[in-house]
């Protein structure tokens, strides 16, 4: 049986989670001039993975154990 989980993370904050995900993979993982240790470098690309991920399922584990949710439901009329 599979886990569903109800989305806790609205439109904007998909997109801001999204841009700063790709900007933390791209100094993490290609552009090495920024941040020269390579140990922080990964560690600040893997954040961005896993923030990326997060993006795109809408879910955030931190948001629900602190009750945050910016995550209104679409309107049907």
């Amino acid at each position: 049986m599979p886990i569903v989980r109800k989305p806790n993370i609205g439109r904007i904050d998909q997109i801001i989670r999204f841009l700063i995900s790709l900007a933390m993979i791209y100094i993490g993982f290609i552009d090495d001039r920024l941040i020269p240790d390579r140990l922080s470098a990964t560690i600040l690309g893997i954040f961005g993975i896993v923030n990326l991920i997060v993006a795109f399922v809408r879910y955030c584990p931190l948001y629900a154990v602190t009750g945050i949710n910016t995550y209104t439901q679409p309107r049907h009329d």
